[in-house]
C-alpha cells in the first residue's frame, strides 16, 4: 500500500473518499450523446457569470455592475427559498443540497428576462440583431432547464418553479433599477465617488445603440490615421 504525496500533489491513503467539484461536475449515461450535450448546457450559467464579470472589467459600465449585482442577489434568494422549502432532489446521489427551486433554471430565468427587457429599451435601430440575441438567450434558458430534468438533477416542477421565480426576479430587478435606483439619484452618487471615478466607471445608459455609435466612431478615427 502506498501513501503520501502522489503525482497530483495531494496527500491521501488508499481507500480515502474523494469528492468532485460539484459546480462543474455533471453526470450522464455512457454513450448518451444527448446527455453529453445537455451536460455542457448545464455549464451555461457559469459561462454567463464569467461573461458578466468580463463585461464589468472591460466595459466599466454601471449597467453591467447592476446586472451582475442582480444576478448574485437572485442566487442568494434561491438559496433562501431552498432552505425554506427543503424539497429534496429526485436523485440524491447526483447533487448536494435541496432541489426546489432549481438554481440553474432560476439563474437563466433572471438572465433571460433582464437582458430581454434591457435590450428592448436600449437597442432601437438594429432590430434583427436585438431579436436574435433575445431569442438566443431564451433558447439557452430552455436548454439549461431541460438539462436539469433530463440529467436527473431536478424534477419538472423544481425547474418550472426556478424558471418562474427567475423571470419574476429579473423583471422586478429591472423595475427597481429603472424606477428606484436611477430616479433616487443613488446611481449618480455612486458614480461620483472617488472609487468609481478612479476605476473609470461610467453610465452610457442614456445613449441608445452605444455599440453602433462606438463602432462608427472607431471606424472614423481609424480612417483619419
Amino acid at each position: 500500500m502506498t501513501s503520501g504525496n502522489d503525482r497530483h500533489g495531494g496527500t491521501f491513503t488508499a481507500g480515502t473518499e474523494l469528492r468532485s467539484f460539484g459546480l462543474t461536475h455533471f453526470q450522464y449515461s455512457d454513450g448518451d450523446h444527448i446527455g453529453m450535450v445537455l451536460a455542457l448546457a448545464s455549464l451555461f450559467p457559469i459561462f454567463l457569470i464569467v461573461m458578466e464579470v468580463t463585461i464589468v472589467l472591460s466595459r466599466r459600465e454601471i449597467a453591467g455592475i447592476l446586472l451582475l449585482s442582480g444576478q448574485l442577489l437572485n442566487e442568494a434568494f434561491n438559496l433562501v427559498l431552498k432552505l425554506i422549502i427543503r424539497e429534496e432532489r429526485p436523485h440524491l446521489h447526483l447533487g448536494d443540497g435541496y432541489g426546489m427551486p432549481s438554481s440553474h433554471a432560476q439563474f437563466m430565468g433572471f438572465f433571460v428576462m433582464f437582458s430581454t427587457v434591457y435590450l428592448e429599451t436600449r437597442i432601437t435601430t438594429n432590430v434583427i440583431h436585438k431579436r436574435a440575441v433575445q431569442m438566443g438567450a431564451a433558447v439557452l434558458g430552455v436548454l439549461v432547464a431541460a438539462s436539469r430534468v433530463y440529467l436527473g438533477y431536478h424534477t419538472v416542477m423544481q425547474v418550472l418553479a426556478g424558471g418562474a421565480v427567475g423571470l419574476i426576479a429579473g423583471l422586478v430587478w429591472y423595475w427597481l433599477v429603472e424606477h428606484v435606483l436611477y430616479p433616487s439619484g443613488l446611481v449618480e452618487k455612486l458614480l461620483d465617488t472617488f472609487v468609481c471615478q478612479w476605476l473609470l466607471i461610467r453610465d452610457s445608459r442614456g445613449i441608445p445603440d452605444i455599440a453602433l455609435i462606438e463602432y462608427r466612431l472607431s471606424q472614423k478615427v481609424s480612417k483619419q490615421k
